[in-house]
């Protein structure tokens, strides 16, 4: 029966959409990120792109690794939402119909744009709280770096609590995404960031470094603001899971499916899965801080290069080097590293905005570039670089170029601070360190602007 679209907002678009791209029997699955509605067609040869391309009130279609994206705009979950009813497609449901043998098998994306995709849908859901408490940061820098309100307040107190909240609980957030994406209930996920962030873990009696759970040990790591350990563990609970509730009778499944489910995995994900990203981390960290001592520009550009793929991942520790170095040497090398990568990101985002039309994509892509110049480069990542992915190369390469220019400059950072525009006083020496980290500054902004320039294509 015929679903009456007059009763949805969005019904005329949707039914359009739906139309053009071949009938709900030709989705495998959709999903949305910040600006576009994502459709996974079964066969590209049945979707009809001149139909799709003349829908009323999509911005742009395109058609990219095996997906088609309707850039609806900042409006895309309602439409989303009617997508689903007028498909009658539940969400996270994936179609496993097949559409005649004479259809060619589908060419799969490659391994990184697959990775990307995946990441990108578990971090997407999460964006307005994740923007939200982005904007409040950069907010709290730019008044106590202006003097207004003192840093050590209480009204700054609180407004940190506000703005750290969501990377401090980045767990629930990306577990309850990863659930959705690897197709279990959404508790799952939000119960797996809640036994990563148990106090058991997150903070362990004095001297407590691990619990011995038979056969293998259960490290206590602190896994506050990671997303990496969390995206293997719902990945690890859902495969067990699926293969526990398929062959569950119905009647026993609320009670058994989850508990077995979490009784396997929940020893298993604590002791290797979500480790597994900590140990990353240290081997990440250690291996760059030889580079920078044995290295130079390679290693400057190496690692000022994957800064926003350190940031996505939830990969952190760098701190202990960088303070190590200044209590050591007096000076550091690593640190200013992450300026100059938000310079690059910001340049590589707001160079994106400019090939955008007018309007309110626009708008975020400009403002959340323009915030990342104070440390705050979370938004203008998860919001337009990682989904977009263009951006995020520029930002990489021109993270590169600037981290290979400082070191052979040498430019050094001599306080701890946050990497962005409030920090510069920190690189004032009596000679002309100054002036070169102006140089290397200029460099990161318009090497990954020029970039990002090149690689977007004009909205039309």
């Amino acid at each position: 029966m015929a679903k009456d679209i007059s009763k949805y907002e969005y019904g005329k678009m949707c039914s359009d959409i739906l139309e053009a791209i071949g009938g709900s029997q030709n989705i495998k699955t959709v999903f949305h990120c910040i600006t576009r509605l994502r459709i996974v067609p079964i066969s590209t040869e049945l979707v009809n792109m001149d139909k799709l391309d003349s829908v009323s009130g999509l911005l742009k279609v395109v058609e990219s690794s095996g997906q088609i994206q309707c850039v609806v705009g900042t409006d895309v979950p309602e439409v989303y939402a009617d997508f689903l009813e007028i498909a009658d497609i539940r969400e996270g449901e994936e179609n496993a119909s097949e559409i005649g043998d004479s259809v060619a098998e589908e060419k799969k994306p490659n391994l990184i744009t697959r990775g990307l995709n995946t990441l990108a849908s578990c971090v997407t859901p999460g964006l307005y709280a994740i923007v939200a408490g982005g904007m409040i940061k950069g907010i709290v820098s730019l008044v106590t770096a202006l003097g207004l309100i003192a840093a050590d307040s209480d009204i700054i107190t609180v407004l940190n609590a506000v703005g750290d909240a969501p990377f401090y609980f980045m767990p629930f957030i990306i577990g309850y995404a990863a659930a959705k994406r690897f197709k279990v209930k959404e508790i799952f996920g939000i119960m797996t960031g809640g036994i990563l962030m148990y106090s058991t873990f997150l903070s362990p009696a004095e001297g407590v470094k691990g619990y011995n759970f038979g056969l293998f040990n259960i490290p206590a790591y602190n896994y506050k603001g990671s997303i990496f350990p969390v995206v293997l563990s719902v990945w690890l609970f859902s495969v067990v899971f699926h293969f526990i509730d398929k062959r569950m009778p119905k009647n026993l499944r609320i009670v058994f499916s989850g508990s077995l489910s979490f009784l396997i995995t929940a020893p298993l994900f604590l002791g290797f899965a979500a480790p597994l990203g900590n140990w990353i981390a240290v081997g990440m960290t250690s291996g760059f801080a030889w580079l920078f001592t044995n290295a130079g520009p390679v290693a400057g550009a190496l690692f000022c290069g994957i800064i926003p793929l350190t940031i996505i991942f939830g990969v952190k520790g760098w701190s202990a080097i960088e303070l190590q170095n200044l209590e050591t040497l007096g000076h550091d090398l690593m640190l200013p590293n992450f300026f100059y990568s938000n310079l690059a990101v910001s340049g590589a985002v707001i160079a994106y905005a400019l090939k955008m039309k007018p309007g309110e994509r626009r708008s975020a892509a400009i403002s959340t570039g323009m915030v990342t110049v104070l440390a705050i480069a979370e938004p203008a990542l998860y919001g337009i670089a990682l989904p977009e992915k263009k951006p995020l190369y520029a930002a990489m390469a021109g993270g590169a170029i600037a981290g290979a220019l400082a070191m052979i400059l040498g430019v050094v950072t001599y306080a701890f601070s946050a990497p962005g525009i409030t920090s510069i006083a920190t690189y004032m020496d009596e000679g002309n360190n100054f002036l070169r980290l102006l140089v290397v500054m200029a460099v990161a902004w318009l090497s990954s602007f020029i970039i990002s320039f090149l690689l977007n294509k004009k909205e039309v």
